[in-house]
């Protein structure tokens, strides 16, 4: 099924290269200034044993102040036994809701009869991206079982409702004088008709009884994530580099927004939800070839940039296919809309050849977005890399117009695109799947585009991301009082990644397939019209559309 809502879930990292012969990031050398550095702050945990010297005035003085803060750390040091900290890696819907459920479950769980797992947690969110939560930032995406998600945790009033337009129906055309209709997928019908999954007992909200399938903007979500969270329990810090990541102790290196300067924290656990050129991906996979773990099929060489093995690729492939993306600015005014508010809840698919393109509307109440999502095959030239969703791209409004008019795509398509306020383009990347999401230590894992990256042309990039950081939660949480003990880390990790790694590397195969075939030309574009609309005649579009959109949590 054709139904390519853009999804993003995570924020982009920078790309640095993973040494392959130890699972440390940073070098040796910045390695031991750090080790001086930290022992010149009293932070390391182990007593100094004093030495005896001459002491002069200002000595005795220094050394009092010494012995007041060797005791504050000693006072850390013990409450740290009690406290579990949590690093996440990124600042979009999958670290965010990583978070979220994460307080939920293990600090105060959603089940009010059972004791919370932990006296005391403590998560530090960072996002090297001072606007990420920008409402002007980035587009559109399709949610539903990322709504389940969001349900599941007790926000979906606060987080979905007020911030998704709903969606009712997938309308799929050619771009023909005819406009030959392809086929249509009744949303709400799907759902509620379902017999053969449990798509109707967890995509339908208990409350309201409405059917949870919507489009939102990347930013409305992240924001109104972010609100949910206690802040007692979680920081969230933007505009903070991540420079390196030590898969052995934890420890993470970071430099603050002016540049100048850098720390280094150490966590019990690190949450890699920082997007496709994900720097805790990397670490994962060198720590584990490193350890000879089956993630990299046990080939030490596999861990680098194009080793042999596929299953330890770090860096992400191109799949052929770039996504010139449009956004409108608010339209809220009667006299002058942009799209017509019986249309808002359909997004629109036009097939040419070579290229399509997608429009849909996203956003609650008196802030929605229209959203044009114009896809081609072609080779990646300039284009950024999957989502960092800048809102200075280079793109201009005639470029994208030209583009489009080349294409024949219809004059819907080009009267929106007249009305973006902004456009980016972006190449359409995807990672190999890893046997694992967890280093061999279990000190870091990995959710969303870091573990999973997949095309976007089923819509479900945000949603596996959102599913993932809920069962991750729920993993962990198993742990209960041992929630420090390693071999139950271990357990819990591999538990969430045999749970999410199946549903995920199915439907970014399918993901691919339908890119492919979405974008062909010549005969791959007119197999793929007579193959929709057969598929559509038999119902076809609409189960595959609710075997991507039911959760499996």
């Amino acid at each position: 099924m054709s139904r390519s809502l853009l999804s993003s879930s995570s924020s982009s990292s920078s790309r640095r290269c993973c040494s392959s012969s130890s699972s440390r990031i940073f070098s040796s050398k910045r390695r031991h200034q750090q080790q001086r550095h930290q022992r010149h702050l009293g932070k390391r945990r182990q007593r100094r044993v004093p030495r005896a010297r001459e002491s002069t005035d200002d000595d005795d003085n220094n050394d009092d102040e010494k012995e007041k803060e060797h005791e504050r750390n000693n006072k850390n040091n013990e409450d740290d036994d009690d406290v579990y900290s949590v690093c996440v890696l990124g600042a979009g819907p999958a670290g965010l809701t990583t978070a979220l459920a994460m307080q939920k479950m293990l600090s105060s769980p959603l089940d009010t009869t059972k004791k919370p797992t932990l006296s005391r947690l403590k998560i530090t969110v960072l996002d090297k991206n001072p606007n990420a939560l920008d409402g002007n930032v980035g587009g559109g995406f399709n949610i539903n079982g990322g709504a389940a998600v969001l349900e599941k945790l007790g926000v979906y009033e606060e987080v979905f409702s007020k911030n998704a337009n709903a969606l009712r129906a997938v309308l799929s055309r050619r771009c023909d004088i005819a406009r030959t209709r392809l086929f249509e997928v009744d949303v709400e019908k799907e759902v509620r008709g379902d017999f053969l999954t449990n798509a109707k007992e967890l995509l339908v909200n208990e409350k309201s009884g409405e059917v949870m399938a919507g489009t939102v903007m990347r930013a409305d979500l992240s924001q109104s994530l972010r609100e949910s969270l206690n802040e007692e329990t979680c920081e969230v810090v933007l505009g903070c580099e991540v420079l390196g990541v030590d898969a052995e102790s934890g420890e993470v290196e970071l430099r603050r927004r002016d540049g100048t300067t850098t720390e280094t924290r150490k966590f019990d656990l690190i949450v890699g939800a920082d997007g496709i050129d994900s720097l805790a991906r990397k670490c994962v996979v060198e720590s584990n070839a490193s350890s000879g773990d089956g993630s990299s099929s046990g080939s030490g060489n596999s861990s680098r940039s194009g080793g042999s093995s596929t299953s330890g690729r770090k860096e992400p492939i191109y799949s052929g296919i770039k996504i010139l993306f449009g956004v409108t600015g608010v339209d809220d005014k009667p006299e002058d809309l942009i799209r017509e508010l019986s249309d808002r809840t359909t997004a629109h698919q036009w097939f040419g050849d070579g290229a399509y393109s997608l429009v849909f509307t996203g956003g609650g109440e008196n802030k929605k977005r229209h959203n044009l999502a114009f896809c081609s095959n072609e080779p990646l030239g300039s284009a950024n890399s999957n989502p960092s969703w800048r809102a200075n791209s280079s793109v201009t409004k005639e470029y994208a117009h030209n583009k489009m008019m080349k294409a024949n795509m219809p004059a819907d398509v080009l009267r929106l695109c007249l009305r973006c306020e902004r456009f980016f383009e972006i190449g359409v990347f995807f990672h190999e799947p890893l046997d694992s999401w967890s280093s061999s230590n279990g000190k870091i894992v990995l959710v969303g585009d870091a573990a999973h990256a997949m095309p976007p042309f089923l819509g479900q990039g945000a949603n596996q991301a959102m599913q993932d950081a809920y069962v991750l939660a729920k993993c962990l949480a198993t742990c209960g009082a041992d929630i420090k003990n390693p071999s139950k880390v271990n357990e819990a990790l591999q538990s969430y990644s045999n749970t999410r790694r199946p549903p995920t590397e199915a439907i970014m195969n399918a993901s691919r397939f339908v890119g492919a075939l979405e974008t062909g030309k010549g005969p791959v574009s007119l197999f793929r019209d007579l193959a929709f609309f057969v598929a559509g005649k038999f119902g076809i579009t609409g189960k595959i559309f609710l075997s991507g959109a039911t959760p499996r949590l």
